[in-house]
């Protein structure tokens, strides 16, 4: 981030937060998104919860404007900032997830023992959280797909009762599954003896008639 010459009320604000443990630094947020207004006004709306936090003094935000890349839009904007602690500034990264980051000061850090722990248990715990929600999410997905397999399968069965025979292109057509895609959950289907196929069209297998 290029310096600019701070005026003497920053300056006093920096030396103050410094004398109290602050560390000075300046990020990179980074944001791909569309339509252009919005992805302006959701990183703003980040940057807002920023200031929010009383831990953070934000000295400086410079939005850069939105380039299209494709059919999505990317826009960055670099922060300086005033974080109260390593810890402060970790968490920073964790939700934030800056594309890069600079300590500016102070140049040197010193930690007692009990500190530095304190430190790492926090991360840890940050991590843990973190554990937790993806194998929350993991396991929303997955029951996510069971549920649509299960559809799927039911719909396959439903057309095929209805119909006797299908080929794969009628089975897609009704199905609304592209044939590629489909063709894989058919064969699943016949190992697992809810279907047949023969001279390339698909009937239901005794398991599956009622």
């Amino acid at each position: 981030m290029a310096k600019k010459k701070l005026d003497n009320k920053t300056r006093e604000l920096i030396n103050e937060k410094l004398d109290k443990g602050f560390i000075r630094c300046s990020a990179i947020v980074e944001m791909m998104g569309a339509p252009k207004e919005y992805l302006s006004k959701t990183l703003k709306g980040y940057i807002k919860k920023l200031k929010d936090n009383p831990n953070l003094t934000l000295i400086k935000e410079n939005y850069a404007r939105p380039k299209k890349h494709d059919k999505l839009f990317t826009t960055f904007v670099e922060i300086e900032m005033m974080v109260k602690d390593a810890s402060e500034l970790a968490f920073f990264c964790f939700d934030y997830m800056p594309s890069s980051i600079e300590i500016i000061e102070p140049e040197k850090f010193q930690y007692n023992a009990p500190d530095f722990a304190a430190f790492f248990n926090d991360m840890v715990a940050r991590l843990h959280r973190l554990d937790g929600v993806i194998k929350n999410l993991k396991a929303k997905s997955q029951s996510l797909e069971r549920n649509a397999g299960l559809l799927l399968r039911n719909s396959i069965i439903t057309h095929l009762m209805y119909n006797d025979e299908l080929e794969l292109e009628e089975l897609s057509r009704k199905t609304g599954i592209p044939a590629q895609q489909l063709s894989p959950f058919l064969e699943k289907l016949i190992r697992e003896k809810w279907i047949k196929r023969a001279k390339g069209k698909y009937s239901l297998a005794k398991k599956a008639k009622v």
